[in-house]
């Protein structure tokens, strides 16, 4: 019943975290920046208290794979009153290429974006990652944007500021909605029932769309599961909400696990 209550509690907090960035990031808007930014330790100082904090609620989406062979995959991490405070998406192409976004929130107002693209497939086990940082106020207009390319940990690299294409503030924008989606399983990451399969001696059901899919392992003792074993093909193409579970066995084997589904 809590993951059930957690998961509405969830789709709540998004959609109208959906709505005012649908409201504030007109496609015209124009990037106006001011010549010189005094808030980047503020924005910054306020990032690390976030990251520092050990009781906020993480809810991972479900783990997709794109048509093209890319996966991504979303989470959320609420405060005690399911504010979102944290929100970040994970990309990998199928090139290898890796990008994070991680959106910070203040009082759920969109407040800066971290962007870190980085190549997986490197050589250099300190190979260089770039990262971009843009900062927003209270009316969601971005108003300052910073670059920076680290090596390892600490942080210490100088920042640098960049004018902040309009592709790319389109693409932050983009990508938030997609988090809403996936979290959501809505419009993208719409469920519908594909089928099923088998790897690693586990069984696994299917659901997705004419882009993105995600597999699950399950218990056959699931009546709805046996319903669609059984006519499988009656189901195809039904729309279903799906709870799950991430596991990481001592292998190494990483996989979700089917924990409730309802038909919608």
């Amino acid at each position: 019943m809590k993951i059930i209550l957690l998961f509405c509690l969830l789709s709540v907090g998004l959609f109208s975290c959906r709505q005012t960035i649908e409201d504030n990031f007109p496609k015209t808007a124009q990037l106006v920046f001011k010549p010189k930014f005094e808030g980047l330790d503020a924005f910054l100082n306020y990032k690390d208290k976030i990251e520092q904090r050990k009781d906020l609620k993480v809810l991972p989406s479900l783990f997709f794979t794109h048509k093209s062979g890319a996966t991504i995959e979303s989470r959320a991490f609420l405060n005690a009153d399911d504010e979102i405070l944290k929100a970040t998406i994970d990309r990998i192409d199928t090139n290898g290429k890796k990008l994070s976004l991680t959106f910070y929130f203040l009082k759920e107002v969109l407040s800066m974006v971290c962007m870190e693209e980085q190549n997986l497939r490197s050589s250099l086990s300190n190979a260089a990652q770039t990262e971009y940082f843009v900062f927003y106020n209270a009316n969601q207009s971005p108003i300052a944007s910073y670059t920076r390319a680290r090596k390892g940990q600490p942080d210490n690299t100088p920042f640098r500021s960049f004018k902040l294409p309009n592709e790319r503030h389109q693409a932050i924008q983009a990508n938030l909605l997609l988090l809403s989606d996936m979290q959501n399983q809505e419009g993208f990451f719409e469920l519908y029932f594909q089928g099923f399969d088998e790897a690693f001696n586990k069984k696994f059901v299917q659901f997705g769309n004419d882009n993105y899919s995600t597999n699950l392992a399950y218990a056959p003792q699931e009546e709805l599961i046996k319903a669609l074993s059984k006519n499988s093909e009656a189901y195809k193409g039904q729309k279903f909400n799906i709870q799950h579970q991430p596991v990481q066995e001592a292998s190494g084997l990483q996989y979700q696990v089917l924990v409730a589904i309802e038909k919608r």
